[in-house]
């Protein structure tokens, strides 16, 4: 209920606060104006926003003020983290635009070029933005004040440190982009050849570039090192993994628009190598896009890629480092799977109509592109995919433990399910395309001119979609055994000793669910009646129902006081005892997978799972994935199956 009020006061003062401060800023520039008389809807509509924001901001930040004086939880709180951090960002941005808008169009204007050209603020005056900055520099000097004592008056901080976090990296998420775009501009006019066509890009792409790179480079290299600096001096920020997510979005975006931008601009050379009617200008000129895009990319790829790299390194725990590597290289080679899919799929599109008769003919508009693009999209993705593919496999095929983690590692297992998960969904579409020519035919339905073509494209997409499934198939297959035997052996060797009370029937239902869970594991059933094992350590585990667990006998407590060995617990109903979670047979089947998990030697995990609102996230997530991914390969298949 708490955590809804704050919702509701936080939220309309965020609101309110935004429509009192643009409404100032409407009303300063309007009363500054240089026209003679301002227009009465402008001043209406400044002085409606200021009028009815006021005080429903003071109403709603007084109440947030006083709550978060008299009570440690409120100051402490998330949405109190949220709404400061939130705020500084929505004055802080708009001020940097403005800045942004400033220096641009005094740039446009200095190389003698209309100031509409101007990427940002082309329709402003000096005036309008010297107010927005004034104004939201105000705002965000008061904020930043509140955010600071708050900082002094928290016992807590964990909620405000990792709100912190994700604002310093909105940050360097914003610099970078400026100055990715603005080195990006900068490149394409170095490469512009002008034509004297009338709204040509030229000199402007420059002048907008140094202007992006001004702003936004400082901006990134000052966030970034204030980044850094916490994450060499606080442990907090060295544990979090927001860092490594970072790391890994940068890193893997530099690939994917490197090698796509290699591929573009090789594509357009071998399509002039191979003859098509293209000078050296034109060539140029369209291979610049790409260029220009990827050369920035390309320092993002490597200046993250090292930071990945060296971080990846600094971890101390070896499966979980090999985890962190694994996911980076299994990413990288789902890429290059693609691109190696395409490749092959248009140079037999290529071979398909050579058969077909139809290589004089198509040859210009048709044959060469499909060519150059497919040794393009070989070049780029082949290399990429057995770079990272070949030490994946040969981790997983790994006798010792680095080769049993990697095949039992949910990435690969997600890897391996992805890719037959398309693989299964692609072959079925070329298969219906395939099928429905073949029936229409056979019908005697309509015979396109391009029926063998259309006919043989589904057949050699279905067949490389065949002879993937079958790879992966494999190699899924391959893990499952060597897998089931390293298990086997494991959970052989670790022996499960069963305490009960005589005639209770307890050990009967757990070594029933044991069997389930895992059949090789050594239960023996002893009941407490009977005495004792002399030797605590012939166990590596114990199982005790709760009754004895809460009321052992003498000896048994003795006996568990020596044992070294992890002692698992199954509620069974207690008089005067309750569980919160009531009692099932369920409750067996959950003890044995938890011994299950400890036979092969990994880690139980907490029983306090993720917030509901997590897993929703977490189930969204993945069901928008997967939708992407098939609306991509669809579209792909629609594109090789169709002939392009």
């Amino acid at each position: 209920m708490r955590t809804i009020r704050r919702l509701y006061f936080y939220a309309v003062a965020f609101i309110s606060i935004e429509v009192i401060l643009w409404g100032l800023i409407g009303l300063m520039r309007t009363m500054l104006s240089s026209a003679l008389t301002p227009g009465p809807d402008t001043l209406a509509q400044a002085l409606a926003l200021i009028l009815v924001g006021l005080p429903i901001f003071l109403l709603h930040w007084v109440w947030a003020q006083r709550a978060a004086s008299h009570d440690e939880e409120e100051r402490a709180s998330t949405l109190r983290a949220i709404f400061l951090y939130g705020i500084l960002l929505a004055t802080f941005v708009p001020g940097t635009q403005n800045v942004l808008a400033l220096f641009n169009r005094t740039f446009i204007q200095t190389a003698g070029i209309s100031s509409a050209r101007a990427i940002l603020g082309g329709q402003q005056t000096l005036l309008d933005n010297i107010i927005a900055i004034i104004m939201n520099g105000i705002a965000a000097a008061y904020f930043f004040t509140v955010l600071r004592n708050n900082w002094k008056n928290i016992a807590s901080s964990d909620d405000f440190a990792a709100i912190r976090r994700i604002y310093r990296y909105i940050w360097v998420f914003y610099g970078l982009i400026l100055s990715i775009f603005g080195v990006q501009q900068t490149l394409r006019f170095l490469f512009y050849i002008p034509t004297g066509v009338l709204g040509e890009a030229g000199l402007e792409l420059f002048v907008n570039g140094t202007a992006m790179v001004l702003i936004g480079a400082p901006i990134w290299a000052y966030m970034w090192q204030v980044c850094q600096a916490a994450y060499q001096a606080e442990a907090r920020e060295r544990g979090a993994m927001l860092r490594m997510g970072v790391l890994y979005i940068l890193s893997l975006a530099g690939v994917v628009v490197v090698l796509t931008s290699a591929g573009i601009v090789l594509d357009v050379l071998l399509r002039r190598l191979l003859g098509e009617a293209m000078g050296w200008e034109e060539m140029l000129r369209q291979a610049s896009l790409s260029i220009a895009i990827g050369v920035p990319l390309a320092a993002v790829w490597a200046y993250y890629g090292h930071w990945l790299a060296i971080d990846i390194r600094a971890e101390t725990d070896l499966p979980r480092r090999a985890g962190m590597q694994r996911l980076y290289f299994y990413i990288l080679s789902f890429i290059g799977l693609i691109a190696t899919f395409v490749g092959l799929s248009l140079i037999l599109s290529f071979l398909v109509n050579i058969i077909a008769g139809s290589f004089n003919i198509l040859w210009g508009d048709t044959l060469r592109p499909r060519l150059a693009g497919a040794i393009a999209a070989l070049f780029a993705g082949l290399p990429l995919w057995l770079l990272t593919w070949r030490p994946m496999q040969a981790e997983s095929l790994n006798p010792g433990d680095s080769g049993d983690h990697a095949r039992r590692s949910l990435v690969r297992k997600f890897y391996l399910y992805l890719v037959i998960f398309a693989c299964v969904i692609g072959g079925m579409i070329s298969a219906v395309v395939l099928a429905y020519q073949l029936f229409n035919a056979l019908l005697g339905g309509y015979r396109a001119n391009d029926f063998l073509t259309t006919t043989l494209n589904a057949l050699q997409v279905l067949v490389l979609f065949a002879i993937f499934l079958a790879y992966h198939l494999a190699s899924l297959r391959r893990d499952g055994l060597q897998a089931a035997s390293a298990l086997s052996g494991l959970q052989a060797g670790y022996a499960v000793l069963v305490f009960e009370r005589e005639n209770s029937g307890f050990s009967a239902l757990f070594i029933e669910a044991m069997k389930k869970a895992a059949p090789d594991v050594p239960v023996a059933a002893q009941p407490v009646e009977q005495g004792l094992p002399e030797a605590p350590a012939s166990a590596q585990a114990v199982v005790l129902p709760s009754s004895l667990a809460f009321d052992p006998p003498e000896a048994l407590r003795l006996w568990l006081k020596e044992f070294q060995g992890k002692k698992v617990v199954v509620p069974q109903p207690v008089e005067g005892w309750l569980w919160p979670g009531g009692i099932s047979r369920a409750d067996f089947a959950r003890a044995a997978q938890m011994i299950r998990t400890l036979a092969e030697g990994r880690e139980v995990q907490s029983s306090s799972s993720a917030p509901g609102w997590m897993i929703v996230v977490y189930v969204m997530a993945a069901l928008f994935g997967l939708q992407t991914a098939f609306v991509v390969l669809m579209i792909v298949i629609s594109a090789l199956v169709g002939g392009l």
